[in-house]
């Protein structure tokens, strides 16, 4: 009985290792589409609970209903999990968890709305968010109770190493964050320039090609940390390369049109992607610390070509017709996870290096 509960609690730790870093970026996500566009804050004379006591909106719709549950599902799905893993609890209490923990993000950020000018706070929203975490807190007990999560774990156990959840949070998050248009095709992170207003200049086209390369090595080098056996490293170079094509090609077709999707598969694009393969391929015996060390040499020296690159007039215009089309963004918070997306990687790395793990 005792090795079966530490099974059980290994299992639970596994699955919750994973959905804390997502739970935590998805609640920066919530909060950065509760209080978009972030402009005027003032005081409508009112306290900002008030919207909880005030009469139901006369108008609504079928998609406000909709996607004020489906917007909080997720959240409470990760969150019901982590606290399972982490604190131990049955599933029951984690479904009441991730419940409370909806209505009182959802809450806080209906309160902060009542403060923005452009955003009405509502008490059905509130309510709707609070369903919609309960929904996904029930999706997570339903999960546990056929033994999925379980089945996760095991996987996990057998293809990565342990401790690997926020490497493998980064590593989902990667697609996403491609999703928003930058100056180089793989290029994340590119606003370190003008945070620094470092001096631009034009670079040449080799360049591109070595930033697209830096692009893709560097997440492969990091699925190979907390990869140990090689075939499982060739599905993740396969999965890392299938995704940059794919994300990369229907970020330009959402935003040009189909017709346009692969016009960023010139020559440049090219070598940069046959340059990374390959050196991933060569890559794929490293060992875990070499891949940590590698992966910190290549990071920074693609945040510095992309922080002195001057933006051309074209990219600049290719912002400006992603901004006013419809693309399905969370209104662009995939632009801040492709700005960030490289210094929580750094900070995995660094971290990874300093205070190696014992295996």
């Amino acid at each position: 009985m005792a090795k079966r509960m530490a099974r059980l609690q290994a299992a639970r730790s596994g699955a919750s290792g994973l959905a804390l870093p997502l739970a935590l970026v998805y609640c920066g996500l919530v909060a950065y589409a509760s209080l978009y566009p972030f402009v005027g804050w003032q005081s409508q004379g009112v306290m900002p609970w008030a919207f909880a006591l005030a009469p139901l909106p006369k108008y609504w719709s079928g998609y406000d209903v909709a996607i004020n549950v489906i917007g909080y599902v997720p959240l409470g799905f990760l969150t019901a999990i982590a606290w399972h893993g982490r604190a131990g609890h049955g599933r029951t209490h984690s479904v009441w968890f991730a419940t409370l923990f909806a209505l009182t993000l959802s809450f806080a950020m209906e309160a902060l709305q009542t403060y923005l000018a452009p955003r009405v706070a509502s008490n059905v929203d509130w309510a709707l968010n609070t369903l919609g975490g309960y929904v996904g807190g029930m999706i997570a007990w339903t999960a546990d109770l056929l033994g999925l999560l379980r089945l996760w774990s095991r996987f996990r156990e057998q293809r990565f190493q342990a401790g690997s959840g926020f490497a493998l949070g980064l590593l989902l998050l990667w697609p996403l964050a491609l999703l928003y248009p930058t100056p180089v095709p793989l290029g994340l992170g590119h606003g370190l320039g003008q945070w620094l207003e470092l001096e631009t200049q034009v670079l040449p086209d080799r360049a591109e090609s070595i930033i697209i390369s830096l692009g893709l090595l560097v997440p492969l080098l990091i699925s190979y940390a907390v990869t140990p056996k090689l075939l499982n490293r060739l599905i993740s170079l396969t999965l890392l390369v299938l995704a940059a094509l794919g994300i990369t090609t229907l970020s330009n077709g959402l935003s040009f049109g189909p017709e346009h999707a692969t016009v960023w598969l010139h020559a440049q694009s090219h070598w940069g992607l046959w340059l990374g393969v390959a050196v991933g391929a060569l890559l794929l015996p490293t060992t875990r610390r070499l891949c940590w060390a590698l992966a910190f040499l290549l990071l920074l020296p693609q945040l510095l070509l992309l922080g002195i690159m001057a933006n051309d007039p074209y990219f600049t215009e290719t912002l400006s017709i992603w901004e006013r089309g419809q693309f399905i963004r969370f209104y662009g918070a995939t632009q801040w996870l492709g700005r960030l997306w490289p210094y929580a990687a750094l900070a995995l790395i660094i971290s990874n290096i300093t205070w190696p793990r014992k295996n």
